[in-house]
């Protein structure tokens, strides 16, 4: 039995709860045993959803202080009982409140994602004793490995590029949509996603696309600014807004897409250690166009699925942009490399052989 120990899970959206829920299911898939041990949902899916899992999902609300005590009282008991083998925690966090004898008796298993060691506020020395007690941390990729080994000390750390769900009506074989002049990014509305540029590149590809249109599924705090932006460039009829949308209209969108960008940069306030909206273009052969900023080059890999920018370099993602939109062999190879490579590295068919390796898991189903 494995215990999945979450701050959020599916029906919550972003890429953490994607992630667990992802991996919990494509491991009881394969027969292994699991239970789920998270933060109370609002949202009115989540009983439907919890219904129609193969494993039991145990959700906890209430003040902070509160929740935290029931769930680790909840994990302590389960463990207790006895059948536990492995504890997977989805960050750092959700390990904090623990007991630590209760975990003396399992295997524990810290995934990392990359925004919970980064920040004015990273609690360095907290940090370091949560992961004295854990077995392994799991990077999702080499980039944030290299942020969690300075606070790990002895404590192992081993990088695993994560498994992405496909979108909505993707499988092997399946083709994009009639190839036109639409471009897609999909993210959480920040400046370090560099759609700011994005939208100064469509101000300047305009004169030779005139009929290019920009795709912009996500909210968030810069939303705003972004949209004044269009504006100001004269480019508010070419580019939509859409907040967020239906997985069954993302995936249209991920379908119709001539290219997926996200020119994510550097800043200090946060980090980009896996981008899996890259891959779930890639899953229609759509191919990326990201910056070169956190882990985007493991996701995306230059001249290969796609082309890596500066997203500080406006120019540079602008002649990216005219070269993918001009070169239409450019486009088909880029696209069926990332197609092909994803049904073969990143479906979680395929991914959770390496999340069984790394928790001892293969060939032991019981």
């Amino acid at each position: 039995m494995i215990l999945f120990v979450a701050q959020t899970f599916l029906p919550e959206a972003g890429a953490a709860p994607a992630l667990m829920t992802g991996l919990v299911h494509a491991l009881t898939l394969r027969g292994h045993p699991a239970e789920v041990y998270c933060r109370e949902s609002r949202l009115a899916a989540v009983k439907a959803f919890d219904v129609s899992r193969r494993y039991a999902i145990h959700r906890f609300g209430g003040p902070r202080f509160w929740r935290r005590m029931k769930l680790a009282g909840a994990i302590r008991r389960r463990i207790a009982q006895g059948g536990v083998t492995t504890l997977v925690a989805d960050n750092w966090k959700s390990l904090e409140g623990l007991p630590p004898k209760t975990l003396k008796k399992v295997r524990v298993i810290c995934l990392a994602h990359g925004n919970e060691y980064v920040g004015k506020a990273m609690q360095t020395s907290h940090i370091k004793s949560v992961l004295a007690r854990v077995d392994a941390v799991v990077a999702n990729s080499n980039f944030v490995a290299g942020l969690v080994r300075p606070l790990a000390g002895r404590t192992p750390v081993d990088v695993i590029l994560p498994g992405v769900t496909p979108p909505h009506a993707a499988h092997p074989g399946t083709g994009s949509g009639p190839k036109g002049r639409r471009l897609l990014a999909i993210a959480r509305l920040e400046p370090r996603k560099g759609i700011d540029q994005l939208i100064g590149a469509m101000a300047a590809l305009r004169s030779h696309f005139p009929g290019l249109m920009l795709d912009i599924v996500g909210q968030g705090e810069d939303g705003q600014r972004l949209s004044d932006l269009a504006v100001a460039l004269g480019v508010a009829a070419q580019v939509n807004f859409h907040g967020y949308v239906s997985d069954t209209a993302r995936g249209e969108l991920i379908r119709q897409a001539r290219a997926f960008v996200l020119p994510n940069r550097a800043d200090p306030s946060g980090v980009d250690g896996f981008l899996p909206a890259f891959l779930e273009a890639a899953a229609y052969g759509v191919p990326g166009v990201a910056g070169r900023a956190g882990g985007a080059s493991e996701v995306v890999i230059h001249e290969e699925t796609g082309l890596i920018v500066d997203g500080e370099d406006i120019d540079g993602l602008t002649d990216a942009l005219r070269h993918l939109l001009d070169d239409d062999a450019l486009h088909r190879r880029l696209g069926k490399t990332a197609q092909k490579r994803f049904w073969a590295e990143f479906a979680w068919s395929e991914a959770v052989n390496r999340y069984e390796a790394i928790l001892g898991l293969t060939g032991d189903k019981t």
